[in-house]
């Protein structure tokens, strides 16, 4: 007769582990063990790894007991291994995590498997667990397998699906994205799960889920229409932007951003605007709304909208754009069939920028050089390719990343890059969460930059010679590793950072050098006081402001104090239009609404006391001289 064990498993979790990691089974509960039951088995697989939470059953004392792990291969029907596990659970102690891993001899892929846990000494099967790994060979990439048609959010009480919405405290909702699988008569067996991870507002770590797709009715699978639905329960403090991801087997297939806090807007995201983001971060979600707005004429101007997004803008001198004006910010993005429109729209937005002489001037003939090239090579005569990969020096908020995107257009169009995308990467975004598994994150950067730009920022975060053992080096490696490869020239390498902290980096890393020559290292000096007022009186122009003569003259001063007295972290036109949205605009705000003015002047007119008073220089010795270094 059966007794009842007097432990309880509430949950169970894998990780398949290739051979890299073997070595690191000693620290096997730091593996990211999830929730997901479906997993790519791929020739570097080299075991299972499983993660136990048990639970003490008799709260008021003790349980010691061996418990048997046993995997079974559910396809084939057999036993594949089978393995002791020691729990122990001290008196009080309600719950406790416990691993094990099974190495992958025996374990086919393509098959499914069930982990059964099983309590001997009380004749007892405590609990299971199904997990399946899929054969991805001859298939296509898993991103491929799903082709994403729409997405949207609905309440539970309706079935209206909704771009944003006005979320009640405590109430349900469901993320859904809708899809159509493209994999055919080469689809699995059985229909890969999917995982939803939703960013909420103020919180580090997403909510992940997992979900089979499936059909509404017998008319959907004739008619290949599948969907998956993710449950999520709005409160007080969760309002705000949110970030659904769809992922299949851990690769993005799609994403949409929605906003709980404003008027519902009923429909779909669909198209662009659910293509999922490169690299999520709160910046990233504003850029895609940022995206939207642009794309909606009759949209107006959000203080949500991306900080980073509109540095750009403003250090780009673009106008907003009216009736059937054309709006520069689309003219370096447009594709019209006029190669001399093309050429023209680069030159005249190169125009554009405020300061970035030297900028501008390298950028002018590297574009005409590639041009030259272009002529040679269509008319059958031998050229020399330019080299691509770049440096770009200097402090932040002085355009380094609206460059790069102008020179992705201009390669895209020249025919060198078959994309011109720009793809931005940190230090905290190529490092891996193990110990050597850089050069994963790395060659995904570098894939997902292919036809376009991989721009590191801050690219000097990643040599740290004072640590032996800094992961930094391992995404140095494998960068170089790429670089050398000359049959790939399909993607440039940008490395931007402060001028003296990438001098020693190109020293202690002499393949940077011969990958990177100078013509190619481009230099970009701090605004002057007189760029960072331009940069502030075109913020205030686009976004309906005005500034009385002695506001001017008062903003004039503040700026030039700043510029004086600047250190290593000033942040050149950031810091101006973080002065104008933090500073100035409350200040104007609180003399406005005390005065109780309506009147349009009142609202539009800076005075002189909104402009902060410049704030006392603590020390000479903190000023600095401009960027800029010779290679």
């Amino acid at each position: 007769m059966n007794k009842k064990s007097p432990i309880y498993v509430g949950q169970i979790q894998f990780y398949t582990y290739n051979q890299d990691q073997v070595d690191d089974l000693a620290l096997i509960n730091q593996f990211p063990f999830d929730d997901r039951s479906d997993f790519i088995a791929d020739p570097s697989l080299a075991g299972i790894a499983v993660k136990i939470c048990a639970t003490n059953e008799r709260f008021d004392s003790g349980v010691r007991r061996n418990v048997t792990l046993t995997l079974v291969d559910v396809t084939s029907r057999c036993e594949v291994a089978s393995r002791s596990l020691k729990i122990i659970l001290r008196r009080q102690e309600c719950f406790k995590e416990f691993y094990a891993h099974f190495p992958a001899d025996g374990i086919i892929s393509g098959h499914t498997f069930k982990l059964v846990v099983d309590d001997p000494i009380a004749s007892h099967t405590i609990d299971r667990r199904v997990f399946r790994l899929i054969d991805t060979n001859p298939l296509p990439h898993p991103a491929e397998w799903y082709g994403v048609c729409d997405g949207g959010v609905r309440p539970a009480w309706e079935d209206n699906l909704y771009k944003s919405l006005t979320t009640d405290d405590g109430q349900t909702y469901y993320v859904r994205f809708s899809m159509g699988q493209k994999l055919g008569y080469r689809l699995p067996s059985v229909l890969p799960e999917l995982e939803l991870r939703l960013y909420v507002p103020d919180e580090e770590q997403p909510l992940v889920m997992f979900a089979e797709p499936r059909c509404m009715s017998s008319d959907d699978y004739k008619d290949n229409i599948w969907y998956v639905e993710y449950p999520f329960t709005t409160a007080y403090d969760r309002n705000g932007t949110f970030y659904a991801e769809l992922l299949c087997m851990e690769y993005p297939i799609a994403g949409f951003v929605f906003v709980t806090d404003v008027e519902p807007e009923t429909g779909k995201w669909y198209g662009t605007d659910i293509e999922p983001l490169d690299e999520y971060s709160p910046d990233a979600v504003i850029d895609r709304l940022l995206a939207i707005h642009h794309q909606d004429s009759s949209a107006t101007t959000s203080d949500a909208l991306d900080f980073d997004q509109l540095l750009d803008d403003f250090i780009a001198g673009q106008k907003e754009k009216s009736g059937s004006e054309a709006d520069e910010s689309q003219e370096v993005e447009s594709y019209s069939e006029d190669e001399s429109e093309h050429n023209e729209s680069l030159l005249s937005s190169l125009d554009h920028l405020t300061g970035l002489r030297s900028v501008k001037d390298k950028l002018t003939i590297y574009e005409r050089v590639v041009r030259f090239n272009k002529m040679r090579s269509e008319r059958g005569l031998p050229s020399t390719a330019s080299p691509l990969h770049a440096m770009f020096l200097g402090s932040p908020g002085t355009g380094k990343t609206t460059v790069a995107k102008m020179m992705g257009v201009m390669l895209h169009r020249a025919g060198v890059l078959s994309k011109g995308h720009v793809v931005v990467r940190e230090r905290a975004t190529l490092l891996g969460q193990n110990y050597n598994s850089e050069a994963e994150k790395t060659l995904d950067a570098i894939e997902k930059a292919q036809g376009g730009i991989l721009f590191i920022d801050e690219a000097y975060q990643l040599c740290q010679p004072n640590d032996p053992r800094d992961p930094g080096k391992f995404v140095i490696e494998t960068l170089l590793t790429a670089l050398a490869d000359d049959s790939n020239r399909d993607w440039m390498l940008v490395l931007a950072g402060y001028s003296e902290q990438m001098k020693r980096m190109f020293d202690m890393n002499p393949g940077f050098k011969s990958r990177i020559p100078d013509s190619n290292i481009y230099v970009f000096d701090d605004f002057t006081e007189s760029e960072l007022m331009e940069i502030a009186e075109k913020y205030l122009e686009r976004n309906n402001y005005v500034l009385s003569d002695d506001a001017r003259l008062a903003l004039s001063r503040r700026l030039s104090a700043d510029y004086v007295r600047r250190d290593k972290t000033f942040g050149n036109a950031r810091h101006v239009i973080n002065m104008i949205q933090t500073e100035i605009l409350p200040s104007m705000a609180v003399r406005v609404i005390t005065a109780g003015l309506s009147d349009e002047t009142a609202l539009t007119q800076i005075q002189r006391a909104d402009i902060p008073a410049p704030v006392p220089s603590l020390s000479l010795a903190t000023t600095r001289p401009r960027i800029g270094f010779v290679a």
